[in-house]
C-alpha cells in the first residue's frame, strides 16, 4: 500500500491504495545468465517455466530437474536435465516494458488444424469472467491479465505488468497443473502483436480474443497460421479480423440492407 494525491478539480485529497508492483528478474539456465524479465513479483515460477517454454529453451516440465526462485535476490535458477545452448539474438518486442524474445520467425510454427468453433456470446462471457478473476486489476489497475479458456470456462488465470509476460504465465501455470493448451481460447486485456500472437500458436491455440485490438503484423500471421483473432470483445460486440472460429449466429449485413 502507499500513499498518493487524488486531484479532483479544485481538491486535492490525500489517499491509500495498491500501485502495481514490478521488479527484474535474472534467470540462469544450467549456471549460465540468460537474461533479465521485468515482471510482477508473483507466482515466477510459472513465468520462468512458461518463458522457457515459449523459447524452445524446454519442450516439456519434465526438462526442468530443479527451479529456484529468490524474489529477494530477484534471481531464478533453473537446472535441466541436459546442456543447451542458449540463443543469443535478441529481439526487443513491442511488449510493455520492452519484452525480449529470441524466436520470432513464424516459419517455425506449423499451421495449425483445429475445428474449434465459439459464439461471440461466449467469449464476452469469458472476457467478463477474466475481468472478475484478475483481482491484482482490481486492486491497482495497472495491470494485464490472460487466461486459457474453453467455451464454459477459465481453465488458467495469469497477470502481470507485461502483456507478454501473462502469456508466457498461462503456459507456466499450465505446464505445471497439466492442462493442454491446445484447442483452447486465449483471453487477454492487452493488445495482441505479432510476438502474443506467435505464443498463441506455439501453444496450439486456435482462437485469441482481446479487450482492445490487434496489430497488423499480428493480423497477417494469423491468416498465416490459421489462428482466429478477436479485438475489443464487448459484452454485445466484438471484431474478427481473422479466421474463421467464431460462429456467427445471425447473417453479417450488407450496404443497403
Amino acid at each position: 500500500m502507499r500513499s498518493y494525491l487524488k486531484i479532483r478539480g479544485d481538491r486535492v485529497e490525500e489517499v491509500t491504495g495498491e500501485v502495481v508492483r514490478e521488479q527484474p528478474l535474472t534467470v540462469y539456465v544450467n549456471g549460465e545468465r540468460f537474461l533479465t524479465l521485468l515482471c510482477s513479483p508473483m507466482r515466477l515460477e510459472s513465468l520462468v517455466i512458461g518463458y522457457l517454454w515459449m523459447e524452445k529453451i524446454i519442450q516439456e516440465l519434465d526438462d526442468v530437474t530443479a527451479l529456484a526462485v529468490s524474489p529477494v535476490d530477484g534471481r531464478a535458477d533453473v537446472t535441466l536435465r541436459t546442456p543447451v545452448v542458449l540463443p543469443t539474438e535478441r529481439i526487443l518486442t513491442s511488449g510493455c516494458g520492452g519484452g525480449i524474445t529470441f524466436r520470432i520467425d513464424h516459419r517455425l510454427f506449423p499451421r495449425l488444424q483445429s475445428r474449434l468453433r465459439v459464439r461471440p456470446q461466449d467469449l464476452s462471457l469469458r472476457m467478463k469472467d477474466l475481468f472478475a478473476a484478475a483481482v491484482h486489476y482490481q486492486e491497482s489497475r495497472g495491470i494485464h491479465g490472460a487466461a486459457l479458456a474453453d467455451s464454459e470456462h477459465l481453465l488458467v488465470v495469469a497477470e502481470d505488468v507485461g502483456r507478454h509476460n501473462a502469456i508466457d504465465r498461462v503456459k507456466g501455470e499450465a505446464l505445471l497443473r497439466g492442462i493442454p493448451t491446445e484447442d483452447r481460447i486465449l483471453l487477454s486485456t492487452g493488445r495482441v502483436s505479432s510476438e502474443m500472437l506467435l505464443k498463441a500458436a506455439r501453444m496450439g491455440v486456435p482462437i485469441v480474443a482481446s479487450r482492445t485490438s490487434p496489430t497488423e503484423m499480428a493480423v497477417a500471421l494469423a491468416e498465416q497460421l490459421n489462428v482466429t483473432v478477436c479485438g475489443y470483445v464487448r459484452p454485445d460486440s466484438l471484431n474478427v479480423y481473422a479466421g474463421h472460429g467464431v460462429v456467427m449466429a445471425v447473417t453479417a449485413s450488407t450496404p443497403g440492407d
